[in-house]
C-alpha cells in the first residue's frame, strides 16, 4: 500500500503545489490579490471536482479488470471515461465563464471580485486538460504504476514556478500580469502534464502494456463507444462526482462566505484552507491506493483481503492525522508567514488554525473510507453521507455562527469542522456494516 500510496501522495502534492506557488507570488503584491485568486481558485474547484470525481468510477473498473487479469477491459473503460470528459469540458467551461461575470451573485467583496474574474476567466482554459490527465493518470495507477504522474507533475510544477517569476511582478523582460499572469502560468503547467502523460502512455503501450503483448492498447484495440460499459462507468462516477463536488464544494462555498468580509478575513481564511489541503493530500494519496487495492483484490474474487487492505488504509490515515496536527499545532507563524508578511493576517490566521488542526483525524478518516467503498463499488454511501453531513449540517451551522451569532470566519470554520466529523462516522459505520457482512459488489 505504501508503494503504492507515495508516488500518489505526492502527485497530489504536486496539483496542490501549484496552488500554493500561485498565492506565493500574488502574496507578495497584496492580501486583496491572495483573496482573488482563492475566490477563483474556489469556484473553479467545484468544476474540476466534479468530473475528477465522475472519474472514480474508472478506478473500480479498471483496478477490478486488472485485478482479474482482464487488461483489454481495462482500457476499454479508459476510453468511456476519456469520451465522457471531452464531452463534459464545453459546456462547464460556459458555465465557468457565466460565473465569473456574476460574482455579485455569490455577495465577493467588490475590490476582489474584478481580480477574481480575470483569474477565474483564465483558469477555465485548464479544465479539459486537467480531467483527460487525471484519466490517463487513474488508468495507469489502477495497474500499480503511479510513478510516472508524480514525476510529471514535479516538471509541471517548475514550469508553473517559473511562469508565476516571469509574469506575475514581471521579470527577465517580461510585462507585470499580476494575478492574471499566475493564472496563465497554472494552464500552461497543465497543458504540459497532459502532453506528458500521453507520451507515457504511448511509450508504456510500445514497451508491451500491462500484460505484455506490445503495443496493445493504443494500436491494437479499437477507440469506440461502449454503451454498456460506459453506463456502467457513469453509473459509478455520478454519485462520485456528487460526493466529491458536495465535499469541496462546501469548503468553496466557505471562501465566497469568507469573501463577504474583509479582505484581512478572506486572506487568513484562504492561506489557512490551502495548509489543510495540502494536508489533506497524503490521506487523499492514501484514499486512492486503497481503492485500487481493494478494488483489486475483488478483482481476486478474494474479499478477506480486500477487507484487510480497507483498514490498513484507515490506519495509515490515522497515524498520519496525529503527525499533520501536532506539526500545525508546533510550526503555525512559520506555515503562514509563507504566504504573507501582513502582521493581521497572520494573527488572524493563527487562531483559525486551531480550528483546522482540530478536525485532521476525521478527514482523514472520511478520505479514506470513501476510498474503500469505491474500491467495493459502493459510491452511493459516500454520496449521501456528504450531502448530509456538510450539507445538512455544518453549512447551516456554520451560516449560524458566522452571520446569526456574528463569530466570522470563525464560525464558518466550526461549521465545517463539525461536517466533517458527521461525514467520518457515517462512512466508518458503513464500512463496518459491509465488511462485517462481506456483502460483495454488483457484477459489473
Amino acid at each position: 500500500m505504501l508503494k503504492l500510496a507515495l508516488p500518489v501522495i505526492l502527485t497530489y502534492l504536486g496539483f496542490m503545489l501549484m496552488g500554493t506557488v500561485d498565492i506565493y507570488f500574488v502574496g507578495r503584491l497584496s492580501p486583496l490579490s491572495i483573496g482573488a485568486v482563492g475566490v477563483g481558485t474556489s469556484i473553479f474547484a467545484w468544476f474540476m471536482v466534479f468530473g475528477v470525481g465522475l472519474l472514480g468510477g474508472l478506478d473500480y473498473l479498471a483496478a477490478y479488470a486488472f485485478g482479474a487479469r482482464d487488461p483489454d477491459r481495462a482500457f476499454d473503460a479508459l476510453v468511456q471515461a476519456l469520451i465522457v470528459m471531452l464531452g463534459l469540458s464545453l459546456p462547464l467551461m460556459l458555465a465557468i465563464r457565466v460565473l465569473a461575470a456574476h460574482l455579485d451573485w455569490f455577495g465577493v467583496n467588490g475590490e476582489v471580485a474584478p481580480l477574481a474574474a480575470e483569474y477565474l476567466r483564465i483558469i477555465g482554459w485548464s479544465l479539459p486538460l486537467t480531467y483527460l490527465f487525471n484519466a490517463i493518470r487513474q488508468y495507469l495507477t489502477a495497474q500499480g504504476i503511479a510513478l510516472p504522474g508524480m514525476v510529471i507533475l514535479g516538471i509541471a510544477n517548475v514550469v508553473n514556478a517559473l511562469g508565476n517569476w516571469l509574469w506575475v511582478e514581471g521579470h527577465a523582460g517580461f510585462a507585470a500580469r499580476g494575478v492574471a499572469g499566475s493564472a496563465e502560468a497554472t494552464v500552461w503547467a497543465r497543458l504540459l502534464s497532459l502532453v506528458l502523460v500521453v507520451a507515457y502512455l504511448v511509450y508504456h503501450d510500445a514497451r508491451g502494456g500491462a500484460d505484455g503483448r506490445g503495443a496493445r492498447c493504443l494500436w491494437r484495440l479499437p477507440w469506440r463507444l461502449n454503451r454498456k460499459l460506459m453506463g456502467e462507468f457513469l453509473k459509478l462516477g455520478t454519485p462520485s462526482a456528487l460526493q466529491m463536488t458536495f465535499e469541496v464544494g462546501v469548503f468553496g462555498l466557505s471562501t465566497t462566505l469568507a469573501a463577504r468580509f474583509s479582505a484581512v478575513d478572506l486572506a487568513a481564511h484562504q492561506i489557512v484552507l490551502h495548509i489543510a489541503s495540502v494536508a489533506f493530500m497524503v490521506p487523499l494519496g492514501i484514499s486512492v491506493a486503497t481503492a485500487v487495492l481493494v478494488g483489486q483484490a475483488l478483482g481476486e474474487k478474494n474479499p478477506h483481503l480486500a477487507r484487510n487492505r480497507g483498514w490498513q488504509g484507515l490506519r495509515l490515515c490515522l497515524a498520519f492525522g496525529v503527525f499533520s496536527s501536532l506539526t500545525l499545532l508546533a510550526f503555525p507563524q512559520a506555515l503562514i508567514g509563507f504566504f504573507t508578511g501582513s502582521a493581521e493576517v497572520i494573527t488572524l490566521a493563527r487562531r483559525v488554525l486551531w480550528i483546522a488542526t482540530a478536525f485532521q483525524l476525521a478527514d482523514g478518516t472520511q478520505v479514506v473510507m470513501a476510498g474503500a467503498l469505491r474500491g467495493w463499488a459502493d459510491t452511493r454511501s459516500s454520496m449521501i453521507a456528504n450531502l448530509g453531513g456538510h450539507w445538512g449540517v455544518g453549512l447551516p451551522l456554520g451560516l449560524l455562527m458566522a452571520f446569526t451569532w456574528g463569530w466570522g470566519i470563525f464560525g464558518i470554520w466550526i461549521g465545517l469542522s463539525a461536517g466533517l466529523v458527521v461525514v467520518a462516522s457515517t462512512l466508518l459505520a458503513r464500512w463496518i456494516w459491509i465488511t462485517q457482512h462481506l456483502r460483495r459488489p454488483l457484477p459489473i
